[in-house]
């Protein structure tokens, strides 16, 4: 009798973590689009104005023309809160004179 209370309340747990789980994705993936939107309507807005560069561009410059690229990736993730894929995108472009 015991071991039937224990599976039912690990059951509920489980079942509990799971709904939890779920709940918490959906939210992350419709704050995710509506990050994507915003990051489109940005665009669209800037598009075809002159934006200033940032400050950091300057310190990424030196770093790459002393062949430190990683140390660029890894400051340009510290500057803008970016993904490894994003800084070293970035950083490709930098790199290539864009």
């Amino acid at each position: 009798m015991e071991m039937s209370w224990m599976l039912i309340i690990a059951g509920a747990v489980l079942a509990a973590g799971y709904f939890f789980y779920t709940a918490s994705e959906k939210r992350i993936e419709a704050l995710e689009n509506r990050v994507r939107q915003v990051e489109q309507l940005l665009k669209q807005a800037t598009q075809g104005m002159e934006l200033a560069e940032p400050d950091v561009n300057k310190e990424l410059r030196v770093l790459l023309k002393e062949g430190k690229t990683i140390e660029a990736v890894k400051r340009t993730r510290q500057e803008f809160g970016w993904s490894l894929l994003e800084a070293k995108q970035y950083v490709d472009k930098l790199k290539a004179g864009k």
